[in-house]
């Protein structure tokens, strides 16, 4: 992979992220100055790969899965499997004897004697069947393990590990509550989430608004189409033509809808721009896909039912290493994973094993943090942390028994962006967090960094209120450059008239925030819906600001997911905020700062302002906003501080 392609699928979230290629650290040192990670040894046994096994599942579509067997392994052997919409052959064509990475690491896990499964998902690829994101996992997962426990080198025992929509396979597949099913290791999955601890998270959606990057997605990733051979073969077959075709539809080049420092080119921009939303996939040339549905359908529309998401009620069964990062879209769902899990989980054994690990970096990076750890624009250290080791030594606990350690190391592992180092807890919430709310305040000109808009830490003792005007023709644009991808610097995109800013005070002493963050604002507009977006920054004492986390609302849905309410122009309403969770240190000297604005795209989709459904719309109308705070409409940010001895 060329410095073009890695920054861009670095950058482009939505792409074949679990294929990132590690950090060669082989010659690392202070010395030459290349970061270094922590590192790895493969294992005492040679691997065998056996390509292309067709297993059945309950309505006869066939699933194609790659076998990676320890060789000289005496005995039967425990599973991990992976099953993935981004084609197993990677896996197999990646080099064992690079630096570990999610590309390789079937090689270093079987190296250590387990059999690792590599499967192609339903309709993706070498498999068959019908593809439709999400769909059919549970059952699939189900009849996978079946197969396993037919193999006379089977142990009985296995577990999945996955980042993103693999990783959400690993929630599904505990959905199975299959005995086999020991373990699971889910790695940035919160596309298998639902409605489950009260958020609204079905595929990239949040706040009710889908993200404006999946078209990009379902472009390069997210095909129904497929070159197969006319009619099922069997194994030995297949092997002897599969070598002369590609399954995979020809889409193009990333270059095409990208810019050489990875941001999306000008023919980019103007494809997700495009309206109606839902012939963004047109524009692009896209082969056939779940784009429209995944673009104009509701929330809670019964089409989101095929998709198995996490529910509140949904039963779960296994222990379970939840990965992910500050900076990822779902670590609020990986951390309602882990709380579903630890209360639902059909034995005691799994509910006692359950464990965090959060690190500062973004999606299906977080084993690649390093001695000059960075997350965007701001550097956090050293970082390290041995997550290819640890999930080895988890292996060995839950499907071999080993006593290792493992089930001892605390429950929650988090680093903690601003002290830049690794803490650690043994609840969630953790405990002795002190809920602390910061209240807006301003003269009545707060857009902008250099507006009036303060935050402080009691109630204004007058009311004012603040205007802005969003235009959907022209939105808060935030490219790839967004709190999900990491910590850009954010003080030039503060000039915008349509973003209100409010700071606090110089802080006198240090204050850690790390848990959920909620923000109720009051506000009114002259259109019947419109978007609510708040974010929360650390401002530097030279002025640089560093966004942590951004909450984000359509108001049609601020009465709940399942209907749509509008608003009456002008009239005020408190609109309550689910803004996620994260971690940060705000150091003595720093400030405390949200910015409130209407958009940020192509994060979220547009909102067009007419009430319409803006996936299916042309039309669109700018919105008036004004936003209340002091007595009567006390407008704030709630947080989570925990307290220096905790």
């Amino acid at each position: 992979m060329n410095k073009f392609a890695e920054l861009a699928a670095c950058r482009l979230v939505l792409l074949a992220l679990a294929l990132l290629p590690g950090i060669d650290v082989s010659s690392a040192s202070e010395a030459t100055g290349v970061p270094e990670t922590v590192p790895f040894e493969g294992g005492p046994y040679g691997v065998r790969v056996e390509r292309s096994h067709f297993i059945p599942m309950r309505d006869g579509v066939r699933l194609s899965t790659d076998l990676y067997f320890p060789e000289g392994y005496e005995g039967t052997l425990p599973a991990i499997i992976e099953r993935t919409p981004y084609d197993k052959a990677a896996r197999r064509k990646a080099n064992p004897d690079d630096p570990i990475s999610p590309a390789n690491q079937a090689y270093y896990f079987a190296s250590h004697g387990y059999v690792v499964a590599v499967q192609d998902r339903r309709g993706k690829f070498e498999s068959e069947g019908e593809y439709v994101v999400l769909n059919n996992d549970v059952e699939d997962a189900h009849d996978t393990l079946d197969w396993f426990k037919e193999q006379s080198w089977f142990s009985g025992s296995a577990s999945m590990i996955g980042c993103s929509i693999p990783g959400a396979n690993t929630i599904k597949a505990a959905q199975t509550l299959h005995p086999a099913l020991k373990s699971i290791v889910p790695q940035s999955a919160a596309t298998g989430h639902g409605t489950a601890g009260g958020t609204m998270a079905r595929f990239w959606i949040r706040g009710g608004v889908q993200n404006l990057t999946i078209p990009l997605w379902t472009h390069y990733r997210g095909s129904k189409l497929f070159f197969r051979p006319p009619l099922p073969m069997e194994r030995e077959a297949y092997l002897a033509i599969r070598d002369f075709f590609e399954p995979a539809p020809n889409v193009g080049s990333m270059a095409e809808v990208f810019s050489e420092d990875g941001e999306l080119s000008d023919s980019g921009q103007e494809a997700l721009m495009h309206l109606p939303l839902v012939e963004i996939d047109d524009v692009l040339g896209s082969p056939p896909s779940d784009w429209d549905d995944l673009a104009s359908r509701a929330p809670m529309d019964p089409w989101w039912d095929g998709g198995d998401y996490l529910e509140d009620e949904t039963p779960v069964n296994g222990a379970a290493l939840h990965i992910n990062s500050w900076h990822d879209y779902g670590v609020n769902e990986t951390l309602l994973q882990y709380q579903h899990f630890r209360d639902k989980a059909a034995t005691e054994w799994a509910r006692d094993n359950q464990f965090v690990i959060i690190s500062p970096l973004s999606h299906c990076n977080a084993e690649t943090v390093s001695t000059s750890a960075r997350i965007g624009d701001r550097e956090l250290g050293d970082a390290r942390f041995d997550f290819w080791g640890t999930y080895l030594r988890w292996f060995d606990y839950t499907l071999k028994g080993i006593d290792n350690g493992i089930a001892a190391m605390p429950r929650i592992q988090y680093f903690l962006p601003g002290a830049n180092v690794w803490r650690t807890a043994e609840e969630w919430p953790l405990p002795g967090t002190q809920r602390t709310r910061l209240f807006l305040d301003s003269g009545g000109a707060a857009n902008t960094r250099l507006g009036d808009g303060r935050l402080a830490f009691s109630v204004p003792t007058s009311a004012g209120e603040d205007r802005y005007t969003y235009d959907p023709a022209d939105p808060v644009y935030t490219g790839f450059r967004a709190v999900q991808q990491g910590s850009f610097e954010a003080s030039a995109l503060e000039m915008r008239e349509d973003i209100l800013v409010y700071t606090s005070d110089p802080l006198e002493e240090p204050l850690e925030v790390t848990g959920e963050l909620r923000a109720r604002l009051w506000l009114s507009a002259d259109v019947p819906d419109t978007d609510l977006a708040v974010k929360l920054l650390d401002v530097y004492p030279d002025g640089r600001a560093y966004p942590i986390q951004e909450g984000y609302l359509r108001l049609r849905y601020r009465e709940g997911y399942d209907r749509e309410v509008m608003m009456e122009p002008g009239k005020v309403y408190a609109i309550d905020l689910d803004m996620l969770v994260a971690a940060n240190l705000f150091k003595a000297g720093h400030r405390v700062r949200i910015e409130v604005t209407s958009s940020n795209f192509p994060s979220y989709g547009r909102n067009l302002n007419t009430g319409g459904n803006s996936a299916l719309e042309s039309e669109h109308q700018p919105a008036r906003v004004t936003i209340y705070h002091g007595p009567g409409t006390s407008s704030y940010i709630e947080l989570p501080v925990v307290p220096e001895s905790a």
